[in-house]
């Protein structure tokens, strides 16, 4: 149940009728099984685009890093990438998915993060970033680049409204429900969001859970 919905510690710890510490502690049992793990294939119409999420260290009574501490729901500086992390979302008309933490926001690393899931002669649909220009043209596909304020969708089907959907989803979920999660938690939440958008029945995320 908590899968699909998307609980609150607090909410399914009082469904199932355990303490909080505990409903956290299961959480993160089934999720750090599945965290990390990208390794769908993408085929088809593949849409892609990074987004980006204020570092945080949620729950940590002493900070880890040197910066400040910022109020729950304070604003970053959005022109810097400084105090962000960076995510990488593919996701092709199937619904298979990848959404892998990038230690970097530049050619080398997405194409490390996107290219072995690329099928070959697949189209690739993305922003206006010239580092798909060269992974799709390196993966041996087609490539459809979609340039803010010029033509949102090409030929009728080629566009990223699906995986901008996706993200704008996730983001609302995280900064909205969680009220932000820690960082070092964030490939966990990321694994859990993937299997929902996947339609993963409950027996199919036990699987994943324990392998």
């Amino acid at each position: 149940m908590e899968q699909s919905l998307k609980l609150t510690l607090r909410e399914a710890a009082s469904i199932c009728h355990i303490n909080l510490k505990t409903a956290f502690l299961w959480r993160h049992r089934f999720l750090m099984a599945q965290a990390g793990q990208n390794q769908d294939k993408l085929s088809g119409i593949i849409e892609v685009d990074e987004f980006f999420l204020a570092y945080s260290e949620k729950g940590n009574k002493k900070l880890v890093s040197d910066r400040k501490a910022r109020k729950r729901g304070a604003n970053i500086d959005k022109r810097t990438k400084a105090g962000q992390v960076v995510v990488l979302l593919s996701i092709d008309r199937s619904n298979h998915m990848i959404n892998p933490i990038l230690s970097a926001d530049n050619t080398a690393e997405i194409s490390a993060n996107l290219a072995p899931h690329l099928t070959e002669n697949s189209v690739l649909c993305s922003d206006g970033s010239w580092a798909y220009v060269t992974i799709a043209k390196k993966a041996n596909c087609d490539h459809k680049r979609l340039v803010n304020g010029k033509k949102r969708v090409l030929d009728k089907v080629y566009h990223i409204q699906t995986v901008n959907g996706a993200i704008a989803h996730f983001k609302g979920w995280i900064n909205g429900k969680m009220k932000g999660v820690a960082t070092k938690y964030l490939s966990h939440y990321l694994a859990w969001f993937k299997e929902t958008y996947a339609k993963l029945d409950f027996q199919q995320i036990l699987r994943a859970a324990y392998g």
